[in-house]
């Protein structure tokens, strides 16, 4: 079985039966098997994958920019897919809660019911380190997921809920 995260049996299908390319250079930090986590379109989803990791575009402000990534599989064609592509806003906040999860706990165990359909705690591997220089990523990140925070209280919703 590939070495992303320990299978448990919401997991298994995706990492037996779609094992991340290599050919792209999105290079991950850590990936989770997110076929059955797809909210209203788990199970039948082209989305195997969210991933956290180093993005395949540097330049001279950022070398080391991270990103999120929804890994998509074209059954039709029988492979990765290298679009971009909009994303359900579902998507979106899970990739935020993987970016949490991840890079900001030293435990990369998931709590059953942090995704939607996952009754299972999931534990992720690490797939590369990161990268250097990263410290001050994260403090900019922390600063972003602060102020999403705020704006939830000033919403109404109660983040601790």
């Amino acid at each position: 079985m590939n070495p992303l995260a320990k299978g448990t049996s919401e997991t298994t299908p995706t990492l037996l039966n779609y094992e991340p390319t290599q050919h792209l250079k999105h290079r991950p930090f850590f990936m989770l098997p997110y076929e059955h986590f797809d909210g209203p379109y788990s199970d039948d989803t082209d989305a195997k994958y969210l991933s956290i990791g180093l993005a395949q575009w540097r330049n001279d402000n950022d070398p080391n920019p991270v990103s999120g990534k929804v890994w998509r599989y074209a059954e039709e064609s029988g492979k990765w897919s290298r679009m971009s592509e909009e994303l359900p806003l579902h998507r979106v906040v899970d990739l935020c809660i993987l970016l949490v999860t991840t890079l900001f706990k030293e435990n990369l165990e998931i709590a059953p019911n942090t995704f939607e359909n996952q009754n299972e705690a999931l534990e992720l591997k690490r797939l590369e380190s990161l990268p250097e220089g990263f410290e001050e990523t994260k403090s900019r990140l922390k600063d972003r997921l602060n102020e999403l925070y705020r704006l939830m209280k000033e919403a109404g919703i109660d983040p601790r809920k």
